[in-house]
């Protein structure tokens, strides 16, 4: 996430210096949500023992981890994929396709963000079935 959030910061840097017509402040609202996602990411509960586990996760329920896992690489890989977007719009100027390639950036980046918080939930036993 460090290297796709450094990815973000060149961009929104380089609009800056060439991009008179581009708007940056929503970008900045994206890279400071991803921020937050990262810290969630990282002072997450981590590890397994499997002597005497104070979490228990059944199959089905597994099942469900392993969705919400996937989800959530399909939002890093699909905001992947929006970064080089959004750098084609700073590169040619284009505010239509920069806010377009912003907006669909936190699209993708809120999948991610909720397949973690759901994956959290199911895990610490909070999630609604």
């Amino acid at each position: 996430m460090k290297t796709f959030r450094d990815g973000l910061e060149l961009s929104r840097e380089t609009a800056a210096q060439s991009s008179p017509k581009i708007s940056l402040s929503n970008l900045g609202n994206v890279i400071f949500e991803l921020e937050g996602m990262e810290a969630r990411v990282r002072h997450a509960e981590q590890g397994y023992s499997g002597f005497s586990p104070a979490i228990r996760i059944e199959e089905d329920e597994l099942d469900r981890l392993y969705e919400y896992d996937f989800a959530m690489i399909q939002g890093l890989e699909n905001a992947s994929g929006d970064l080089t977007a959004l750098q084609g719009a700073v590169d040619a100027n284009d505010r239509a396709a920069f806010d377009g390639a912003v907006r669909k950036l936190r699209a993708d980046l809120k999948m991610f963000d909720d397949a973690f918080k759901q994956r959290i939930a199911v895990i610490s036993g909070a999630a609604v079935s």
